[in-house]
């Protein structure tokens, strides 16, 4: 397989020549024609378009690229099929896959999934600032694109639980100096927040003053004053709703309603009516999985599989596409950079011959083939984790065979 760790030039860096390629003055690295441009700005399909890329990022999308192609240009042949964006994870945790960041973009990719927003407060809650900067930085040596939310709470139930570490406001401080840091994670302390308790409330000023996103856990069906005063605090988004009066309550308010899907959650049909019955305007819904197992990758897909369940439980295809790719990417402030299938965006490219069932046969990432057929392409490059990082399950002793027996009760069960 091919060494992917390909850096990506900003799209200030890329424009001189992507204006050229467009232009007709150089040719483009990529060309991939005659597809139906799935544009999810306008929500339309529109058949008999090519879209033309140079350094990671589109240059040219519309009815002939021809201009853009010379002798050492790349030519895809999409023969019809859909041109979609790479998927978006809006909400995940990589170590609930039982994996690491390069072994989770290995299982994912294969599924059309190019960027995820992840909260790595597993690792935070034993390794602490040390840990999620590991995490981090093998998140940002990926050929796709993962994104870190700094984790907000560990522990996430003081005094309920003891962790290895305890993130810190000035951890959180320091950590939204990082390159590909994009905001706090989901702010679990609820009750804290509503309490005006100080150590949340300073995570919460450092991350707005940064200018970062703030994710939110609000996991309570009380949509009173306890409510109103958590959205008070700033949390710009929520994957706890689980019905829909919680989607409903959550836009209204001004949050992004995150809808889940993963191998514990199943809440994306209870809430999805919001929008399929009651005509909510979707761009403020957004696909996510929270939680996904190894197994569950490996059996059922990623976040294909959560847009074909929305398109199941009665969701325009488009409007399913929107909240995992281009709603997403606009919460996060990204929306200039990934998302769509327009100029100057990373060149995250899906192929399916289906939009409803949604075949995943070709995907591209910063203009580069990472996948085909559900066979990845590409390298998913290892950070170098040290020893105390792979040594901290301690127990009191060595365990004997013994020790895993649990006694039958005595005399006849009931």
């Amino acid at each position: 397989m091919e060494h992917s760790n390909f850096p990506l030039k900003s799209w200030a860096d890329a424009a001189p020549r992507l204006i050229a390629i467009a232009a007709g003055r150089e040719a483009a690295d990529l060309v991939v024609r005659g597809g139906q441009w799935v544009n999810v700005h306008s929500r339309e399909v529109l058949p008999g378009h090519d879209i033309a890329v140079a350094d990671g990022r589109i240059a040219y999308v519309g009815p002939d690229a021809g201009h853009c192609i010379g002798p050492e240009t790349e030519v895809i042949e999409a023969e019809g099929r859909f041109m979609i964006p790479g998927l978006c994870d809006g909400h995940m945790h990589i170590e609930s896959g039982m994996l690491t960041p390069a072994e989770f973009a290995a299982a994912v990719i294969p599924h059309g999934t190019t960027t995820m927003f992840t909260d790595p407060h597993e690792i935070a809650n034993v390794l602490g600032l040390a840990g999620v900067r590991m995490m981090h930085d093998e998140a940002q040596m990926q050929p796709v694109n993962i994104f870190t939310q700094m984790p907000s709470c560990a522990p996430s139930a003081p005094g309920l639980e003891t962790t290895g570490y305890e993130i810190t406001a000035d951890d959180v401080a320091e950590a939204m100096q990082w390159p590909g840091i994009i905001g706090l994670g989901e702010m679990m302390n609820f009750p804290g927040v509503i309490a005006g308790d100080r150590k949340m409330l300073s995570e919460l000023s450092v991350t707005q003053r940064a200018g970062k996103t703030i994710g939110g856990h609000y996991a309570s069906p009380d949509l009173g004053h306890a409510f109103s005063a958590y959205v008070a605090g700033g949390a710009a988004d929520d994957h706890e709703g689980t019905c829909e009066a919680d989607a409903i309550a959550r836009v209204r308010q001004g949050m992004r309603s995150m809808l889940r899907l993963g191998s514990a959650w199943y809440d994306v049909e209870s809430q999805i009516t919001a929008i399929t019955r009651k005509g909510l305007d979707p761009r403020n819904f957004i696909l996510c999985t929270d939680d996904c197992h190894s197994g569950t990758l490996v059996n059922d897909g990623h976040m294909n599989r959560v847009v074909r369940h929305a398109i199941a439980c009665g969701c325009d295809p488009l409007v399913a596409l929107q909240m995992a790719t281009i709603n997403t990417a606009t919460h996060f402030g990204l929306e200039r950079d990934l998302g769509s299938l327009t100029p100057g965006r990373r060149a995250d490219i899906i192929l399916t011959s289906d939009l409803t069932s949604l075949p995943i046969e070709r995907v591209i990432a910063r203009g580069r083939t990472v996948a085909m057929d559900g066979r990845l392409l590409v390298e998913c490059p290892h950070y170098a984790w040290p020893e105390e990082a792979r040594a901290t399950v301690r127990l009191g002793k060595a365990l004997e065979p013994e020790d895993f027996a649990i006694a039958a009760p005595e005399g006849p069960t009931p």
